[in-house]
């Protein structure tokens, strides 16, 4: 089973083009929705968390971030209904991104269920795996044999962490066909549509790797450059745990993070409602081939 990605991809590109407001728009309104507000809340002046007369303040600053985590996630899924309608040419406008607020209670219930079962899944098969391994890793006799295993089994997880992702990555849209289903129907159902599916949308998500590439390049560069106006650059020791905390100072400074993500935006402006709409592409395209598979006729036996 395969799907044509150049075909879809050809169609996300031309219904993003008829949008209006143009997808541009709504690519800019979706980042100052999510990485703007980010950015607010960290500008919110708090006392020093470890002084004795706040005790509360760690507890405040978690709170502060759990519910930006709400709310991004409550804006992503608007993201995902305005590709869904996009792509079904529904003309959506802006306010397809706030719509999520409707059903933010199943967003979170559904999102919170895929993330407890990709970790629960996760650390069962990563016990699996490490655990026959773990003698052998701390044999000193079997240093490289060990090794290799150690590589080996880092790459098998993060297939498996993929594969995980991938298995609930329709989940969202089908919330979105059907919310009176609640929270856990689109999680099994995206788990029986994606079954012999995930190397399809593996390879559809691969294909955009070089939007991502020149992202990672425009961010590096204005990382590199605060990093060398720090002066990190000359006589690095990379054995020096002091110079590795004047790095991670430097490159996760206001500054470097703010002008290292605005770099990034010219490329997300098309990357974003591109991705998007593909995706919705994409579902509409495994919900046709599930439909089709029910149609057909049980053959007699032989």
């Amino acid at each position: 089973m395969e799907i044509d990605r150049k075909e879809l991809k050809h169609q996300a590109k031309e219904r993003i083009a008829l949008t209006d407001p143009k997808f541009w728009v709504v690519a800019l309104t979706y980042i100052a929705m999510t990485t703007g507000v980010s950015w607010l809340v960290s500008l919110i002046p708090l006392p020093t968390a470890g002084a004795s007369s706040l005790p509360f303040l760690d507890m405040l600053q978690s709170f502060l971030q759990l519910l930006l985590r709400f709310y991004t996630t409550v804006v992503q899924f608007g993201l995902c209904l305005w590709a869904l309608w996009t792509y079904r040419q529904l003309d959506p406008g802006l306010n397809s991104l706030m719509q999520g607020f409707s059903v933010a209670g199943r967003v979170l219930l559904m999102e919170l269920g895929i993330s407890v079962r990709i970790l629960g899944w996760y650390f069962f098969i990563s016990l699996a795996l490490i655990l026959p391994f773990t003698a052998l890793l701390m044999s000193p006799a079997n240093y490289a044999v060990g090794m290799t295993c150690a590589f080996l089994i880092f790459f098998i997880l993060v297939i498996v962490f993929i594969t995980l992702l991938l298995r609930y990555a329709l989940a969202p849209y089908l919330l979105a066909d059907r919310p009176d289903d609640g929270p856990s129907a689109p999680i099994y159902r995206s788990v029986s549509l994606m079954r012999g599916w995930k190397f399809e949308l593996f390879k559809l998500e691969f294909s955009f790797i070089g939007y991502d590439l020149i992202n990672f390049i425009l961010a590096g560069l204005v990382l590199f450059f605060f990093v060398g106006q720090a002066g990190l650059l000359n006589g690095a020791d990379l054995t020096d745990l002091a110079w590795w905390d004047q790095l991670f100072y430097v490159l996760y400074s206001p500054p470097a993070v703010i002008l290292s993500t605005l770099v990034t935006i010219p490329v997300n402006l098309l990357l974003l409602p591109y991705r998007a709409v593909a995706r919705a592409g994409f579902y509409d395209a495994r919900m046709l081939a599930a439909q089709q598979e029910i149609r057909l006729p049980n053959m007699p036996p032989l």
